[in-house]
């Protein structure tokens, strides 16, 4: 399986973030974000953080991808 660190560009968490992480999943790799490499605004529904926490707790992992914390993802970039 491939693997992709969080490499594309992009800033809100809800729009940019999340395609690319279903986009990357779709195509075969393996897909890790690391905590707080994304964000995004308040919208009518949710707070920023609550959007945030809702995508980096709930819907990514175990779905679509690894969050794991920042020195776990510099230490696989360091190998």
């Amino acid at each position: 399986m491939k693997q992709l660190l969080n490499g594309w560009k992009g800033l809100q968490t809800n729009f940019c973030i999340d395609a690319s992480v279903k986009s990357a999943f779709e195509r075969g790799y393996k897909v890790i974000i690391p905590d707080g490499t994304n964000s995004t605004f308040d919208n009518d529904y949710m707070d920023g953080e609550t959007t945030y926490k809702y995508y980096n707790e709930i819907m990514w992992p175990k779905r679509f991808t690894d969050c794991i914390s920042l020195d776990e993802a510099l230490g696989m970039m360091e190998r």
